[in-house]
C-alpha cells in the first residue's frame, strides 16, 4: 500500500485481508457484487467522533458486507463467520499513523433477496473503530 492511500482505506484493506484469511468461498473486494458467488464491502459516510488536543482522532466506520451465492447455507455460514471472527478477535491490524481498536456488529447477517438466476443475497454491517495516531503518540489514551 502506498503512503498516499488514506488511513481509512488502509484500515479497510487490512479488514479485507482479515476476511480473506478466513478461507471463504470468495475473496472480498470493494464495490458492487459481481454476477455470481461473490463477497464485497464498502464504507458508509463517516467523520471523526472524537478529536483529542494532540489532533489524534477516533473514527467509527460503518462497513457493509454483501454476499451472494447459489447455496444459502454456504452464504449464511460465510457472513456469520465474518461477523463472529472479526468481532471476537483480540488483536487488530495497525499501521503508520493508525490502529483498529475494535470491530463490532451493527447489523447481523440477513437475507435480502434472491435473484432470478438463483443467487441468494445477504448483507450485514460492522462498526470498525479506528484511532489515528500522530508520530509522537503511541495510543489515543496517552496523556490521561
Amino acid at each position: 500500500m502506498s503512503d498516499s492511500t488514506s488511513i481509512l482505506n488502509r484500515a479497510i484493506e487490512n479488514v479485507m485481508d482479515m476476511i480473506d484469511a478466513l478461507g471463504l468461498f470468495a475473496d472480498i473486494h470493494r464495490g458492487a457484487l459481481t454476477t455470481s458467488d461473490d463477497l464485497s464491502c464498502e464504507i458508509g459516510p463517516t467523520s471523526p467522533e472524537t478529536v483529542w488536543l494532540d489532533k489524534n482522532k477516533y473514527i467509527p466506520i460503518d462497513l457493509t458486507i454483501n454476499g451472494k451465492h447459489t447455496n444459502l447455507q454456504t452464504l449464511t455460514d460465510a457472513l456469520n463467520k465474518i461477523d463472529h471472527d472479526l468481532t471476537m478477535a483480540r488483536t487488530y491490524p495497525s499501521g503508520n499513523g493508525w490502529e483498529i481498536v475494535d470491530i463490532s456488529t451493527l447489523t447481523e447477517p440477513q437475507v435480502i433477496g434472491r435473484e432470478d438466476n438463483g443467487q441468494w443475497l445477504m448483507a450485514s454491517a460492522l462498526l470498525v473503530k479506528i484511532a489515528t495516531l500522530t508520530p509522537e503518540s503511541e495510543s489515543p489514551d496517552q496523556g490521561e
